[in-house]
């Protein structure tokens, strides 16, 4: 049952049972007032009649005198007598009156008795005035006729009279002690109301107090940080469910906490891993930093021996457009031959000095490239461009080393010719008409690998650029890493305080000997 409904009705029972008490006591005092009150008042109205008829009945005997002293006057007598006929008549009705009045009873029959004897007294008194009037009214005479007569009927009157008055008093005391009863029995059950209405708010105060203790026990425990209690929420009143709402509150809480305890262990874990972490990654990153800033060193150097290479290669063209003006002019200058091969000799010595300048920076080229490729595979996701470019480098290094590898066997070529010229002058045109087509052969390949410079250059120049701006982001890098790593090691150090602050609650499988109570 609610508290709403338990208290009202227990306040309720306990008035009822009060107010049913004192309605015993007033109505049994009401009883005893309205018997005593109808009793004692009819009692009284009969003892008046009885007093009345007592009088009257002393009227009548007085009348009888009076009429015996003074009855020799006619006149006298017949107003005595008359008197004594209508006290007579008066008696008569009271005592009818009182028969049908008094209940069945000694009182009523001492009554009926006395209008026996008051009849017969009547007829007694009616011989005396005979004999009284035959006595030629000497009083003596009358009186001596009717001696005696009114003693009966006036003793019997009186006892009926005292009956009654016994009977008001009997009736007195009866409604009397009625009250004392009424009294007792109603301060009687006013104790025992007032015994079973402190049995019952003792008991009632016990179904109250120890839920609200237990109740006040869990909420002093969460408040410490105790959730390892366990209790039981029994019946449906507002405490029941108040036990139920905490037990429930208890459980919510210790749920969050055991999660809010795990995941700052996890947090506190993962943390200090990534502080691991961010420092490993730092010094890496530092280190990569240095290899950069190394790699920019060789691409710079890479880049100037590329400009040189390409004016090399302008060179050559130079000297190459020379040699076939030379080679053209040489079928209407045979005169001039000798001197011509001695030029072509040393454009020949020249170009194979060139080609050796650009074989060796095709091999320098080839090496940067490939230990770019190697930084680039180390930068990972960050140098896959800078791969690109380093395989696009070696791939214009190993062409420059074909081309000057076949320049150098032109070269060479033209050498032996030349030095074959000297002896084989009479097969001069033929020859001259060889140097053209070889010369021209050099131009072209001449002018590839001076493109092949410039576009040499510019890759370089775009790997330079690319390798700086790598530098940049490998600087930035570094820092953010730094500034990360500052904030693993804060965010390790506020999981620390967490865990330290999730601490203080104390859950049922961490509690040693859980303390119960229901």
């Amino acid at each position: 049952m609610k508290l709403s409904l338990k208290i009202p009705l227990a306040f309720a029972s306990a008035l009822v049972l009060m107010f049913a008490g004192a309605l015993y006591g007033i109505f049994s005092l009401n009883s005893s007032i309205d018997a005593y009150r109808t009793e004692v008042v009819a009692n009284v109205a009969n003892e008046r009649m009885v007093s009345e008829t007592l009088v009257l009945f002393k009227l009548q005997v007085q009348e009888w005198k009076d009429t015996l002293l003074r009855g020799k006057d006619p006149a006298k007598l017949q107003k005595y007598w008359s008197a004594f006929e209508m006290r007579e008549r008066a008696v008569s009705k009271l005592a009818d009156d009182l028969k049908r009045t008094l209940p069945a009873g000694e009182s009523r029959d001492l009554v009926e008795r006395f209008a026996s004897a008051h009849v017969t007294m009547g007829a007694g008194y009616r011989r005396g005035l005979e004999a009284f009037r035959a006595a030629d009214f000497e009083p003596s005479a009358g009186d001596s006729a009717v001696a005696g007569v009114d003693r009966e009927p006036a003793a019997l009157l009186e006892a009926a009279m005292k009956k009654i008055a016994a009977n008001s008093a009997l009736v007195s005391a009866r409604a009397d002690e009625d009250a004392r009863r009424a009294s007792v029995i109603s301060a009687t059950l006013m104790l025992v109301v007032l015994t079973l209405a402190m049995v019952g708010g003792y008991l009632f105060s016990r179904t109250v107090s120890r839920p609200l203790a237990r109740a006040l026990a869990c909420a002093q425990a969460v408040a410490t940080g105790d959730l390892s209690l366990e209790f039981e929420a029994r019946g449906k009143d507002e405490i029941a469910e108040l036990l139920a709402a905490l037990k429930h509150m208890q459980t919510s809480l210790a749920r969050v906490v055991g999660q809010v305890r795990d995941n700052a262990e996890g947090v506190a874990t993962a943390s200090a891993q990534i502080a691991s972490g961010n420092l490993d990654l730092s010094s890496r990153t530092e280190e990569q930093a240095a290899s950069l800033q190394e790699t920019a060193a060789s691409m710079e150097e890479l880049t100037t021996a590329v400009r040189q290479n390409a004016d090399h290669a302008t060179v050559a063209s130079s000297l190459t457009q020379s040699a076939w003006q030379t080679a053209t002019t040489g079928g209407a200058m045979m005169e001039k031959v000798i001197e011509t091969m001695q030029g072509i000799s040393e454009s020949s010595a020249k170009v194979s000095e060139i080609i050796a300048v650009i074989d060796a920076i095709a091999f320098q080229t080839n090496i940067l490239a490939l230990n770019a490729a190697v930084e680039a595979a180390r930068a990972g996701e960050n140098g896959r461009g800078f791969a690109v470019v380093a395989a696009e480098v070696r791939s214009l290094a190993q062409r420059s080393a074909s081309a000057a590898k076949e320049i150098k066997g032109l070269i060479e070529q033209s050498a032996g010719r030349v030095e074959s010229g000297f002896t084989l002058v009479h097969d001069a045109g033929a020859i001259i008409a060889d140097i053209v087509r070889s010369v021209q052969r050099v131009t072209g390949v001449v002018g590839e690998i001076s493109a092949a410079s410039e576009e040499q250059r510019s890759g370089i120049e775009q790997v330079n650029l690319a390798v700086t701006q790598m530098d940049e982001v490998t600087q930035q890098n570094a820092a953010l890493v730094e500034q990360a790593s500052a904030a693993a090691q804060a965010l390790a150090h506020q999981a620390a305080s967490l865990r330290d602050a999730v601490a203080v609650f104390r859950l049922r499988d961490d509690a040693a000997a859980p303390v119960s109570f229901g």
